[in-house]
């Protein structure tokens, strides 16, 4: 691996689970209680999901390269579901399971209701008796 000293150096600076010397054990990893997968003497770095997900992402550069290498591309992604629209019935990638509307019509629906909301509090301003 070419990256290997910079992901060291990445994984000393940034990992919330490696301590530089503890219990005797030099490059001690909390997650795995031990010395860290990426300071052992193999050649090839083995996986540590909390390093891709949580280190890596900090240098984009060091994670393409490192992703590259491994075949690590979509793993972690999950895909979004495709909705139809209440509204105009196009066919859109839904960011949750709640979504309803498209873009455009979630924009003129924020406003259709704002506009009713509006309506009803100045009706109920004007209904007061003296």
């Amino acid at each position: 691996m070419q990256n290997k000293n910079s992901i060291r150096r990445l994984v000393k600076n940034n990992c919330a689970c490696y301590l530089g010397a503890k219990h005797g054990i030099s490059n001690y990893c909390c997650l795995q209680d031990g010395l860290c997968t990426f300071f052992s003497q193999n050649d090839d770095l083995p996986r540590c999901t909390y390093f891709e997900q949580g280190v890596l992402p900090t240098d984009e550069k060091l994670e393409r390269e490192y992703k590259s290498e491994r075949n690590v591309e979509s793993e972690f992604k999950t895909a979004q579901p495709r909705v139809n629209c209440q509204k105009c019935k196009a066919t859109f990638s839904a960011n949750s399971n709640r979504q309803k509307y498209c873009e455009k019509c979630r924009d003129k629906s924020a406003n259709e209701k704002s506009k009713l909301r509006m309506r009803q509090m100045r009706k109920s301003r004007l209904d007061v008796t003296l």
